[in-house]
């Protein structure tokens, strides 16, 4: 099943997500550059089933125990991050995903959804740099 074809029908998600053409691989799957240097990619499981996920950069070395917390709450049932959730690939990347169904969504549902999962990325991607520079900052103090 491919996302281009059987989902972004002529005037419909294409229009909503606000791109001429879905760039879909072989297997389905969209690679899309949000914004500057934001990237979502679109994974259609099967016929019912749409994965986005957006990597949001290295899991850090020696991440403090505020930090991991933070991040670990963000996949608790109550999270305003729901239905998407915090992971790591096998190479470290960190990344935000969920899945969710296909049918009935929207162009400008998918849309919404693209941005919500590109701005959790970028929250997630600032709060872990801001850690890094403290812990940073502390280990030239201490030296």
């Amino acid at each position: 099943m491919s996302l281009e074809e059987d989902q972004c029908q002529p005037g419909d998600e294409r229009d909503g997500v606000g791109v001429a053409d879905v760039p879909a691989d072989a297997n389905g799957i969209v690679h899309l550059t949000v914004g500057d240097d934001d990237r979502v990619v679109l994974v259609p499981e099967d016929a019912y089933t749409l994965m986005l996920m957006a990597p949001v950069g290295a899991l850090p070395d020696g991440a403090d125990r505020g930090t991991l917390l933070w991040l670990m709450r963000r996949n608790f049932h109550d999270s305003p991050l729901a239905p998407f959730r915090i992971g790591c690939d096998k190479a470290g990347t960190l990344v935000v995903w969920g899945r969710m169904p296909m049918e009935g969504l929207s162009g400008e549902q998918l849309a919404g959804l693209i941005d919500a999962v590109t701005t959790e990325a970028a929250l997630i991607r600032e709060e872990v740099a801001t850690d890094e520079g403290v812990e940073d900052e502390e280990e030239e103090s201490a030296a």
